[in-house]
């Protein structure tokens, strides 16, 4: 294993920090997958995760049983980690500029776009050289102006030209689930059933600027505006994965949860020894545009009638809010209805506050809208 340590500018003086990357395998030879958490700095989850994935991953380079380049981020966003008040991390947004820091990545096809020439390629090793020589090139010459911008170059470098980017996330309190881009339909549903995951949301392009279609997408923009490029499949499977809630941390689950990132790397090729067999399980495939965030219609006590996992009708009640004040009841509704996949876990909310996230199977107009 070999470990680098990536600078960040300094964002207030004898304030400077760094990001550390633990590095497995030999780049250029057989595929590369990235792997990071943190990136919401308050979401542990996937920081134990990819913390007993590097043991596992350790004894398998000691066996010299690794084939591929495996790059592991445990904690992707440190200056979200000592982002602290009243001793409870505020690792969402940044606190510096409110912005969400799993938003805003850079377009690396619109700064790749200026290297690339219109050519032909004779196969598809080629093509993706081409394109992720660009994009890393243009990372390079991008100026930071910022500490969180350094940060999200850093990040795109050491990911960009993966050919599959898992990035570990959670919810407030929610069932496992994870994004994708449709492209990647049959391998998503593959590394679904590798984790356990019951349930994926499908979108390629969700319009936030996250982090994963910062890594997908550019290969789509670029195939767009070069007609001879669509013949190619698209270079890189970046997914989120929604490893349950906040709460939910814990030997059992974390350990058990890096076997299955594990032996579905060993599916991949990028560790030696017998393929595993693809478990058996239902995933269910829901657009991301039939998706609804329910929030709440007045203040009080949030009482939640339905739970993460279940399936709701249009129009049914979800949940009730409480003003002990003029003990008023107020109902709150789905929209739409579908697939309850997360839910708050505070049980006081304001005016408009989220309350649960909802996946349909049918787009509506207003769908899809992104959470804070």
């Amino acid at each position: 294993m070999k470990i680098n340590h990536h600078n960040l500018p300094e964002h207030a003086l004898g304030g400077q920090r760094r990001l550390t990357s633990f590095h497995f395998g030999q780049p250029g030879v057989g595929k590369k997958i990235y792997l990071q958490a943190g990136l919401h700095a308050d979401e542990l989850p996937g920081m134990l995760v990819l913390h007993y994935l590097k043991r596992l991953l350790c004894q398998a380079e000691r066996h010299d049983e690794i084939q591929g380049e495996i790059i592991v981020v445990p904690v992707a966003n440190p200056p979200g980690v000592a982002q602290v008040l009243l001793n409870s991390g505020i690792g969402r947004f940044d606190l510096v500029s409110g912005n969400n820091f799993n938003r805003d990545f850079p377009d690396l096809a619109q700064l790749a776009r200026n290297r690339l020439q219109p050519q032909s390629f004779s196969n598809i090793a080629d093509y993706r050289q081409y394109i992720r020589h660009a994009m890393v090139a243009a990372l390079n010459d991008l100026p930071a102006s910022t500490e969180v911008a350094a940060l999200r170059q850093q990040l795109l470098l050491l990911a960009c030209d993966a050919d599959i980017v898992l990035d570990l996330h959670c919810d407030d309190q929610a069932i496992l689930h994870m994004y994708a881009d449709p492209a990647y339909r049959e391998q998503v549903e593959t590394l679904a059933r590798f984790m356990d995951i019951g349930t994926v949301l499908l979108s390629q392009d969700s319009g936030g600027g996250s982090f994963d279609e910062a890594c997908g997408l550019p290969w789509h923009r670029l195939a767009a505006s070069q007609s001879e490029w669509n013949q190619f499949a698209p270079g890189c499977m970046a997914v989120t994965l929604e490893l349950r809630g906040q709460q939910d941390v814990s030997h059992a689950l974390a350990s058990a949860d890096a076997e299955r990132l594990y032996r579905y790397l060993q599916y991949c090729g990028v560790i030696t020894g017998e393929a595993p067999k693809v478990p058996e399980r239902e995933t269910v495939m829901l657009p991301f545009a039939a998706g609804e965030i329910v929030r709440a219609p007045a203040s009080g006590i949030l009482l939640l009638l339905r739970q993460p996992g279940d399936w709701v009708e249009a129009n049914e009640i979800v949940a009730e809010i409480i003003d002990p004040l003029t003990d008023t009841v107020t109902a709150v509704y789905a929209q739409a209805g579908g697939l309850i996949y997360a839910s708050r876990r505070a049980p006081f909310v304001t005016l408009g506050a989220e309350i649960a996230k909802i996946a349909g199977k049918t787009p509506y107009e207003g769908g899809g809208g992104l959470a804070a």
